[in-house]
């Protein structure tokens, strides 16, 4: 795709005949997470996107532009407006936006496909949700539901659009035993030849991998004229131009996340393949700008029947805080290891009953400012259940034997991964001052931790709490290994977060940092 003159000379385009039925717009957002009313940091909400998007399309349509919208993933669980009549509110949505069509991303079948499947009927939803890497499609109820692909054809023009899934084997566990997401990267140099052969226009990989995947996807492709992703809540103001195998550069599109962006896309699309970039956009959506009163008055209802679903009213206030808690922040995760994630780990340890508590910060919702902490507040910080009807996740309880423990400490000293984990129980005395300190795998030596002030032993069995979902992916997933890796696993009773949450905050307010 060759990126063309200024905008302004060549406007002109839309008005000729040859080219006013190949000139198409095309408007994508992706990682919508159900964030109706957008974020508590000023970006987003459904009512100002939708009025954005109809202007684009009345724009677009008075210079004889069609147009079509491309969502890449993940409109469902993420905030708690995923509530509102059970999920199916989240898809409805989308028609109402006016989205064409979405790949569906690891939050969509969060709850499993049977879940998916009530969704999608339910909501009666005329978007379709792609994806062409999930095998099992037959034996999950999904082969009509969810297809691999799609060809919009608009005035003779032959568009095809496949789906692509991440793959990530953490995302993998609600399809298991039945299904599970196959290699996006092959998945999608196999649609894109299909696609060259059946003589399509333009090809179009609608993915929910990640930016650093779609890159690799292009390198390892020819045939694909334009990605527009999701997964990874990145940012592109203008389009991710990367060579393909002929050497051509393929734009890839992604919008950040949590409904804050737009992007709007004109291209003249010449067939097999040949196109010209002739503008590009991205558009920032603010709670304060104008709102589609339709797309208002459903929000407002949303709103409505969230409360239902919880039976309490989401302004009630249950506590106070000098601390944030710790979230994401317009789709960005904010830095881990917070007061609050030693909090939640902590909570977690005492309702075990453990010697250690596990807080994974990935887990966490919606960033929460110091003041007051509404019921509203604590769910859209931690707004994750297993089925409906929950209230929340529950804590589960396990053991582990020290020489385990240390090698999984090994692993987060030198991991990423260690940034997203909290462990409360587990300390380090000070050298110098001999005072104790909470233990961290990055700077401290295995050998001195402490746990209960005595030094970890090999052979002795330590018990650990952590969030139930963490032991029931892995048992989805790796099943025997999981009893090796866990001994003696099993759920605390009455142990459900929103409810312990709840005391908690009430008994310990004001919230503030806890010391060493």
């Amino acid at each position: 795709m060759k990126l063309s003159r200024p905008l302004l000379l060549l406007l002109g385009l839309a008005l000729s005949p040859l080219s006013s039925a190949k000139v198409v717009q095309i408007l994508h957002t992706n990682d919508l997470h159900s964030y109706f009313q957008g974020t508590r940091g000023g970006i987003g909400g459904y009512a100002q996107l939708k009025k954005v998007v109809d202007e684009l399309k009345t724009d677009a349509e008075s210079k004889g532009i069609p147009t079509l919208y491309l969502d890449g993933g993940d409109f469902g669980e993420g905030s708690s407006f995923y509530f509102s009549n059970h999920g199916t509110d989240s898809m409805k949505a989308l028609d109402r936006l006016g989205v064409d069509y979405t790949v569906l991303g690891n939050h969509d079948y969060i709850l499993g496909t049977k879940e998916l499947k009530n969704q999608i009927k339910k909501s009666k939803i005329k978007a379709k949700i792609l994806s062409s890497n999930i095998v099992g499609k037959s034996l999950m109820g999904l082969s009509k539901l969810v297809p691999d692909y799609v060809d919009h054809e608009i005035d003779g023009l032959k568009i095809r659009i496949f789906g692509l899934t991440t793959n990530e084997i953490h995302h993998m566990y609600p399809l298991r035993p039945l299904g599970f997401v196959t290699n996006p990267h092959k998945a999608g140099i196999k649609q894109a030849t299909k696609a060259r052969k059946d003589n399509v226009d333009f090809t179009i990989a609608l993915t929910h991998i990640g930016l650093q995947y779609d890159i690799q996807l292009i390198e390892k492709s020819r045939t694909i004229d334009l990605v527009v992703g999701g997964h990874s809540h990145i940012l592109l103001p203008r389009p991710q131009l990367t060579k393909n195998l002929e050497g051509r550069l393929i734009p890839i599109l992604q919008a950040g996340a949590h409904s804050g962006y737009i992007g709007s896309m004109i291209v003249d699309i010449k067939g097999k393949g040949e196109a010209e970039l002739i503008d590009y956009k991205m558009i920032d959506i603010k709670k304060d700008m104008p709102q589609d009163e339709s797309m208002k008055d459903f929000v407002a209802s949303a709103y409505s029947n969230r409360e239902k679903y919880f039976g309490r009213k989401w302004d009630e206030v249950i506590g106070f805080s000098n601390i944030k808690l710790t979230g994401n922040l317009n789709g960005k995760d904010t830095p881990a290891g917070s007061c609050w994630s030693r909090h939640m780990a902590r909570l977690t340890r005492k309702v075990a009953k453990t010697d250690l508590g596990l807080q994974f910060d990935v887990f966490q919702g919606e960033q929460i400012d110091p003041g007051t902490i509404t019921f509203g507040d604590m769910i859209d910080n931690f707004p994750h259940i297993r089925k409906w009807g929950d209230k929340g996740w529950s804590v589960a309880r396990s053991t582990m034997s020290g020489f385990l423990l240390k090698q999984v400490l090994k692993l987060l000293a030198n991991s990423e991964v260690a940034l997203q984990v909290m462990i409360d129980g587990i300390s380090v005395k000070d050298k110098i001052t001999g005072s104790i300190k909470f233990f961290d795998p990055k700077i401290h030596n295995i050998q001195e931790a402490l746990i209960n002030g005595e030094e970890l032993q090999n052979l002795r069995y330590y018990t650990v709490g952590l969030p139930s979902e963490v032991p029931y992916g892995m048992l989805k997933l790796l099943n025997v290994l999981t009893s090796v890796l866990l001994h003696d696993l099993k759920l605390v009773p009455n142990s459900e977060y929103w409810n312990l949450l709840e005391t908690y905050i009430k008994k310990n307010s004001p919230i503030r940092c806890l010391e060493d």
